[in-house]
């Protein structure tokens, strides 16, 4: 489950990266604007990539919850069978956090 949240939030990261900088250069006054002046194209194509990371990271990091929980039968079997020190008892739960 860690491996595929983790799969799921680099995928949404790169969804406005492919998307708003090719909308935006091909609408209204940008588009406008390079036809004008070609040279600017690769500084503002630059420039609204780096917006377009920085929509899309606080939203994909926003997604996940920080923290999460595993039932010990779902995790690598070297670890389902481990006992608490203090108890003697097997784990049920594993926490893990997504490591920000």
């Amino acid at each position: 489950r860690g491996v595929y949240s983790t799969t799921a939030s680099r995928a949404l990261l790169q969804a406005p990266v492919y998307f708003l900088p090719p909308i935006l250069i091909s609408m209204g006054p940008l588009k406008k604007y390079l036809t004008k002046v070609p040279a600017a194209a690769v500084p503002i194509t630059t420039y609204l990539v780096l917006v377009s990371f920085g929509v899309g990271l606080p939203a994909t990091v926003a997604i996940f919850p920080q923290i999460s929980e595993i039932s010990a039968n779902d995790v690598d079997p070297k670890f389902q069978h481990l006992k608490n020190p203090d108890t003697g008892k097997p784990y049920e739960v594993y926490y893990y956090n997504k490591g920000l």
